[in-house]
């Protein structure tokens, strides 16, 4: 007797989502944890759709949000789903891209969808685990198209073998690099795993000073209860790793640690010691960090949004190593969506219209029209 399709809905980020992934390799973006943090920051609740079919399985965890939250689209009854923030995606075990499970799969997860009304999906995949390959060629909703044309490769991101030794990694560093890392080091720069946490505050002020630098978005303006709420939310996959010249703070990051992969999620530098090159000692010591503790790869993310810009010139010194970082966006509703879109639109300020790069567009800030690319 042939063995019947499964489908288990986890409508909360609860023991019972880590129980139901086991081992299946995976990264911390696909914990529990990890998503009920993205609920405490008013992300999405969070969901893990699991399909199985004898010992094939496709597991998607994702946010579900209500359109009505958007200020002009008050009165809708739509949802949509989007990932947490970093590098999820779905998970597969017991079958490779082009399995014809996979599109068995992708049917039950949209009829689920279709149940939850949803209007639109997004998703961030991982570049180190390449899951976007198991959407590849997967037919979609409309007739003619297939996931791979939902899904768009923003660039490329930089990740450091940790199996190599100190010596063979180094020599993928760049000449420059190598050179900064030693006068630092000569400087008196030293980096240390703050399992105590003792400065966890003086991060906090040296991250948002590097944010307000950056010019960055709100989004990442973090204080400290966020940081304390990932912290005991990822319950020891979380570390952070500071670099000091004595008792001067010179940069300092949290780093994520699962299943063999190490994350350079969040840093910060201090603008007195830039000279000194402290955050280049700090990815070199998180580096020698990250192998001793048996982890295979420390993985340093892209440029800003994707971008090929000065940040991924500078992650690239540390590796020659490139993954691509795709996304994925769905339309399940056509007719829907655009009478959404026109909603906001509805809604513009004068001179002004919605950022049509942003997916979905609905929830699309308001620029003007000349900032639109």
């Amino acid at each position: 007797m042939r063995d019947a399709i499964h489908v288990d809905l986890i409508a909360d980020a609860s023991r019972a989502w880590e129980e139901r992934l086991g081992d299946v390799p995976r990264d911390v973006y696909h914990t529990a944890g990890y998503h009920a943090y993205a609920e405490g920051s008013r992300e999405g609740h969070p969901h893990l759709l699991v399909v199985e079919h004898g010992e094939r399985g496709l597991a998607w965890p994702y946010l579900l949000r209500s359109v009505s939250e958007v200020g002009e689209l008050a009165g809708s009854d739509a949802s949509d789903i989007t990932s947490v923030y970093g590098y999820p995606g779905p998970l597969a075990w017991g079958c490779e891209p082009g399995d014809p499970f996979l599109a068995r799969a992708w049917s039950e997860i949209q009829a689920v969808w279709r149940e939850q009304r949803v209007v639109s999906a997004f998703t961030r995949f991982h570049p180190i685990l390449d899951n976007a390959s198991l959407v590849s060629g997967v037919p979609m909703l409309r007739e003619g198209t297939t996931g791979s044309e939902a899904v768009l490769a923003v660039g490329p991101t930089v990740s450091v073998d940790c199996t190599l030794s100190d010596d063979e990694a180094r020599q993928g560093y760049a000449r420059a690099l190598r050179q900064h890392i030693a006068a630092g080091r000569r400087a008196g720069l030293a980096t240390v795993h703050d399992e105590e946490w003792t400065h966890l505050p003086a991060f906090t002020r040296l991250y948002l000073e590097t944010m307000s630098r950056s010019d960055a978005s709100e989004y990442y303006h973090f204080d400290q209860s966020d940081f304390e709420r990932l912290r005991d939310a990822l319950a020891g996959h979380l570390h952070l790793l500071v670099t000091c010249l004595g008792d001067d703070l010179g940069a300092a990051g949290l780093f994520t640690e699962f299943g063999g992969i190490v994350q350079a999620h969040l840093v910060g530098t201090s603008r007195a010691l830039l000279a000194l090159s402290p955050f280049k000692v700090l990815l070199d010591d998180a580096r020698m960090w990250a192998r001793a503790r048996d982890n295979t790869v420390l993985h340093l993310g892209g440029g800003r949004g994707g971008r090929e810009d000065s940040l991924l010139k500078f992650k690239g010194e540390f590796s020659p190593r490139r993954h691509v970082f795709h996304v994925g966006r769905w339309i399940f509703d056509e007719g829907g969506y655009g009478d959404l879109v026109e909603a906001r639109r509805s809604g513009s300020p004068d001179g002004r219209v919605l950022d049509a790069s942003h997916f979905p567009e609905y929830r699309a800030a308001f620029v003007e029209a000349d900032e639109v690319p």
